[in-house]
């Protein structure tokens, strides 16, 4: 790996698929296909038992070393400007540094966590009416009607 990178240019082969790849990253379905297709790569093991053998085959270490090189220089503000949506994108090569987060990523919840699709139906059915009592225009009238 090189320690330094060439300026990023959309000419580039290696930057755009690079591009491509980071910025696919920021997609919690894609991050969970990843964990279904590659296990290996995430060091998820196949096994029920929680043994840390899958985490330090040569696949998934040299996957986490490729993570972290990424990391290294997409979180800096002159490869950070050509990602769409740098927030989730940073933040999922962030999380993909931590083994744990690599392994769990194969969790349903952990995906819908990320993706936000995880909300109490408590929580759903007073934002929907605290939406309807701070817009006074879908107020009820005392007949019933919308105004």
């Amino acid at each position: 790996m090189e320690s330094t990178q060439p300026p990023p240019t959309l000419t580039n082969p290696r930057f755009t698929l690079e591009l491509e790849f980071v910025s696919s990253l920021a997609n919690p379905y894609y991050l969970s296909h990843l964990a279904v297709t590659y296990p290996g790569l995430l060091g998820i093991s196949q096994a029920d038992d929680n043994d840390d053998d899958s985490a330090s085959s040569p696949d998934a270490q040299a996957f986490a070393a490729y993570l972290a090189y990424l990391y290294s220089y997409w979180k800096t503000p002159e490869y950070s400007q050509f990602l769409t949506h740098p927030g989730p994108t940073l933040r999922a090569l962030r999380l993909l540094q931590e083994d744990t987060f690599r392994r769990d990523i194969i969790l349903p919840q952990v995906i819908e966590g990320l993706a936000g699709v995880a909300m109490p139906i408590e929580n759903t059915q007073k934002g929907e009416a605290d939406a309807t009592t701070q817009n006074p225009e879908t107020q009820d009238e005392p007949n019933g009607t919308k105004t």
